[in-house]
């Protein structure tokens, strides 16, 4: 009995770990106690000390440009108030914070919960809309042969019984998105629009997506491939699903992707929630050159610093996911912390494009920065190291917003089952004045540092003759400082 309860959980994990991966957060796909009851807002931040993407400057040397919290402060006037939100303190926190209804119909994710979501922005805007990974979602099966011929990645590890792909299944995809049932293969692109605010679930629909592509041609998605992030925390980001192009790099004579996005009127307005209360999105426009994952990888396009609190909000939102990759706050892997460094990606973070990061992989990726006393550059590029930075010491506890803790059946390998999305935290330790002194979190990318993948990514054995997404480039992203004001909102209906 107990053998036949091991074997039901492994494929549990292997069926709950390809939906998340490709049905849930797809290439995104997309929070503290107390401050979850009074979220506020400020002025415009949003591109404050922005970056351009091709741009690289020395990792080793300060920007010249003031941080991110000094220049949205210049934007405030003096009297201009700072909008509050109706005080909620009855919002539930932490995994099961869904409720017992979440697997109603509609799913869970096209309600309009919202705990304690991040703002982005003090304007609603696109960040991010390019093409993540092409003609692996909606397959008749996730056979090697039909994998490979879909251009997709295929891998066996040790750890695993069965194989790890970048493909979803037409029928399974059907189970988890809105829209017109229909389980005959597609062969589907996917593409993460990511946007300043969190949308009300109940309003998004493939009509509010209209794409023109770089031959001119206007498409929206497909009937049942799209979908907002899961998590109540986490839905300022909608996967779409549809024919958005190929394989061509930027350049190219063939090469076909978006080149703008319009948020259309289609009798159902698309909207968010904002510091003021919900917005309608129509007329939002987004214009990308070269936005393909065949030309760039995920990039960083936001990043923020907030106190940890006494507990974790707005976690969780579909059960089913909830049991695979929940906990993975700080309070789980860490205990706790004092500080939040969440980043947000135009796409999903992968090591390869289908294997999972896990907690301890800070190391092998990013680096923070933070600003000594005599003004310049501290780099904090190892875990538990105390550095002296202007206002005291931080030390990096590890990454999280993932997936489960270490043990108890879980080890941080090729089989680790983490949301795949494209909000990873960086949890820190250490004095508030020293936090304030963080100015960027970087990417590199290259030397010793590994590049990440969206899950149009190779995977470590990669078919022969495939072109797969690309990795990620090199990133410094400024960092918005909200320990004063989370810049969060909620919304309980």
């Amino acid at each position: 009995m107990l053998e036949q309860v091991n074997v039901d959980r492994d494929r549990v994990r292997y069926g709950v770990r390809l939906s998340i991966s490709l049905l849930v957060a797809a290439l995104i796909a997309v929070g503290c106690g107390s401050n979850a009851t009074d979220e506020r807002s400020v002025e415009d931040y949003s591109d404050a000390g922005a970056i351009e993407a091709d741009e690289q400057p020395d990792p080793g040397l300060a920007s010249e440009s003031s941080t991110a919290d000094d220049e949205m402060a210049e934007e405030v006037g003096d009297d201009e108030e700072v909008a509050v939100d109706t005080p909620r303190p009855s919002l539930p926190v932490g995994p099961g914070a869904a409720g017992p209804d979440a697997d109603d119909s509609p799913p869970a994710f096209f309600d309009d919960r919202i705990i304690a979501a991040d703002l982005w922005g003090a304007e609603l805007a696109i960040l991010s809309a390019g093409m993540g990974f092409d003609g692996v979602i909606g397959l008749p099966d996730t056979d090697l042969e039909t994998v490979r011929a879909a251009g997709g990645s295929y891998y066996l590890p040790e750890c695993a019984d069965n194989p790890i792909v970048s493909g979803a299944t037409a029928a399974g995809v059907n189970a988890f998105y809105r829209g017109t049932a229909d389980d005959s293969p597609d062969y589907d692109d996917g593409l993460p629009v990511v946007f300043t605010w969190p949308v009300l679930g109940s309003t998004v629909h493939p009509e509010d997506f209209l794409f023109t592509l770089t031959n001119g041609d206007q498409v929206v998605p497909n009937s049942a491939g799209l979908m907002p992030n899961w998590e109540l925390n986490e839905r300022n980001t909608v996967v779409v699903f549809g024919d958005f192009g190929n394989r061509g790099a930027p350049g190219e004579p063939d090469a076909v992707y978006p080149a703008k996005l319009e948020i259309v009127d289609d009798g159902t307005p698309l909207r968010f929630l904002g510091p003021n209360g919900e917005q309608s999105g129509v007329g939002l426009t987004w214009e990308g050159e070269g936005a393909t994952g065949y030309g760039t990888g995920p990039q960083l396009v936001g990043a923020k610093v907030n106190h940890v609190g006494d507990a974790p909000a707005g976690e969780g939102g579909v059960p089913l996911f909830e049991q695979m990759v929940l906990p993975n706050d700080e309070f789980a892997l860490y205990g706790g912390g004092d500080f939040r460094l969440r980043m947000l990606t135009s796409g999903g973070f992968t090591p390869t494009g289908i294997t999972g990061l896990t907690p301890d992989a800070y190391e092998h990726h990013f680096r923070v920065h933070a600003t000594a006393e005599d003004g310049s550059t501290i780099l904090l590029s190892k875990v538990g190291v105390d550095y002296e930075v202007a206002g005291g010491t931080l030390r990096v506890l590890g990454l999280a917003d993932l997936g489960q803790p270490l043990g108890d059946g879980v080890a941080y390998d090729d089989c680790y089952a983490e949301d795949v999305d494209n909000q990873i935290d960086i949890i820190l330790e250490g004095d508030d004045a020293a936090a304030r002194s963080i100015t960027h979190v970087e990417v590199p990318s290259s030397g010793d540092y590994l590049p990440l993948y969206n899950p149009g990514g190779p995977g470590p054995e990669p078919f022969p003759g495939v072109r797969y997404s690309s990795p990620s480039p090199y990133d410094l992203e400024p960092v918005v400082i909200a320990l004063d004001d989370p810049l969060r909102v909620s919304n309980a209906p």
